[in-house]
């Protein structure tokens, strides 16, 4: 009854068919879900702090908790830290020779 064409009793490539595009459904929705998971919050985001990035670094964090130990003093401290190719905290005593304070000018 209703058979249309020669194969119209088997319907196989059908199945397979709906099998294959239910299939390509679900790894479709499943990348969607991986990559929203992974994905920034912003688009726009800005790169981590550089205080997240210097916590990373093995020798300074070796550096900072000698200095909190109390094993090294400030000024070692600062000039190590310049050694290593880090700025210096802004508002921090740089140790070495003191500029010469400015010599006051009469006025005439």
């Amino acid at each position: 009854m209703f058979r249309y064409g020669q194969h119209a009793h088997q319907p196989v490539f059908g199945v397979l068919l709906l099998i294959l595009l239910g299939a390509l459904v679900v790894l479709a929705a499943l990348a969607v879900i991986r990559l929203w998971r992974t994905r920034p919050a912003t688009m726009g985001s800005a790169p981590p702090a550089s205080d997240q990035l210097r916590t990373q670094d093995p020798a300074l964090t070796e550096l900072r908790l000698r200095y909190a130990r109390g094993e090294i003093a400030q000024d070692e401290y600062l000039q190590r830290i310049a050694g290593l190719g880090y700025q210096l905290p802004t508002g921090t005593w740089v140790p070495g020779p003191s500029p010469a304070p400015p010599t006051p000018q009469q006025t005439a």
